[in-house]
């Protein structure tokens, strides 16, 4: 695949102007004073949240990137990173289709509010003179030449995907050697985790608590009886769930790894697998 495939998009030819903004993360960029506003503040925890992989010289293909601070720190560490994110034109977000919600409208919000996030990212590409190529495309739809890479990662898309089995697989398709998929450990926040060492006391009980580990996916909008607002979720998603996905698709090594990253100031309890190829993808069926 040649790097001037029109499959690639295209800078903006003019400026962004930061105002016109949405940061996802909490980023510090070269020629603003402070750091930008962002909900998730991952720069403390960052390597554990890519599960400690080893960036250096590696082809990436990153899915949702948001406002580029993953893209960027891959970067940083020697990564050579493609995203692929929905098309604000030609994409839809997958909404739940909750009749006692006005779910077209909330899908038309937040469209809008993702072009604000890729200004964002646009903003921080050009601000770090970034070579990250971006693809425009539902997950579900991708591109077939857009070729293999060496490392794959999902950070907090499965849950707002309304196939997310079809998710893993289009992402595995195009694996070469490792994936990383990052989600909540509770959407919800029952398990609140205040301070490092509480965390650590806290794995054992974890390990407790899901062991057997049972490779569940539960049904967000009406979770437990409760119908929830936030239609743009549809799934709590357990790290086994996604393993055993990996394993039937040629990925049988898996890691799991909890830690603690800051929403809006709060901690929050999250997990990475880390999913290593042990089948060779010509024997390996991804139709």
């Amino acid at each position: 695949m040649k790097n001037n495939s029109p499959i690639f998009a295209k800078p903006p030819s003019d400026n962004i102007l930061l105002e016109d903004c949405q940061f996802y993360h909490v980023q510090d960029i070269p020629g603003l004073s402070e750091p930008t506003k962002g909900s998730f503040d991952l720069r403390k925890g960052v390597n554990e949240y890519l599960g400690c992989v080893d960036f250096l010289n590696k082809t990436v293909l990153e899915l949702g990137p948001a406002s580029g601070y993953i893209t960027f720190y891959m970067e940083s560490l020697g990564g050579k990173v493609t995203c692929i994110d929905l098309s604000t034109e030609k994409d839809s977000w997958d909404i739940v289709p909750d009749c006692h919600h006005n779910w077209k409208i909330k899908g038309r919000y937040h469209m809008n509010n993702l072009k604000k996030v890729q200004n964002a990212f646009w903003y921080a590409y050009k601000a770090l003179n970034s070579k990250a190529k971006v693809i425009y495309s539902h997950i579900n739809n991708l591109p077939v030449d857009i070729g293999m890479y060496d490392v794959s990662l999902m950070s907090l898309v499965l849950l707002h995907l309304q196939n997310p089995f079809k998710a893993i697989q289009n992402m595995l398709r195009h694996t070469k050697e490792k994936a990383i998929v990052v989600e909540f450990v509770n959407r919800t926040g029952v398990l609140s985790i205040k301070t490092k060492k509480n965390f650590k006391n806290l794995l054992q009980y974890l390990k407790q608590i899901i062991s057997p580990r049972l490779p569940i996916i539960e049904f967000y909008p009406k979770l437990n009886g409760n119908r929830h607002a936030e239609i743009d979720t549809w799934w709590k998603i357990s790290p086994e769930y996604i393993v055993n996905i990996a394993s039937i698709l040629g990925f049988e090594k898996s890691s799991i790894n909890y830690h603690v990253q800051y929403h809006n100031g709060y901690p929050l309890d999250m997990f990475t697998v880390v999913c290593e190829r042990t089948v060779p993808i010509e024997n390996c069926n991804y139709n």
